[in-house]
């Protein structure tokens, strides 16, 4: 599995509830869509985790996010079809993140999961 990673914060003048309402109300359903694109999962940020000397750890403001959202492909060939998807396929510039979504990074991985035995 690989994982489109992308960290970003709401756009100044878009309130929390707006965004929400488009996210999931909108843009999920049209990412979505995209038959390459197997789920994505919305992690927001509630606070940054205390540093081991006792004090807040500092977020540098490139880092200071809203949200982390992780998008799950089967692999590679599974992410450039999804990219080919869109380009025969765009969203509507009104649907899509433009004047709502600030991203501070965009990145693909490769995932691999560790789990308890039980």
């Amino acid at each position: 599995m690989i994982k489109a990673l992308l960290g970003y914060t709401i756009v100044e003048g878009v309130s929390e509830e707006e965004y929400e309402r488009w996210l999931f109300d909108v843009h999920a359903p049209d990412l979505l869509a995209n038959p390459h694109l197997d789920r994505i999962v919305f992690n927001k940020i509630l606070y940054p985790v205390t540093s081991a000397s006792g004090g807040t750890a500092e977020i540098p403001p490139s880092l200071d996010l809203y949200r982390i959202a992780e998008m799950h492909f089967a692999d590679h060939d599974a992410y450039e079809a999804y990219r080919a998807w869109f380009a025969e396929n765009p969203l509507p510039a009104e649907r899509g993140p433009g004047g709502r979504t600030d991203f501070a990074f965009y990145l693909i991985g490769e995932s691999t999961v560790v789990e308890r035995d039980r």
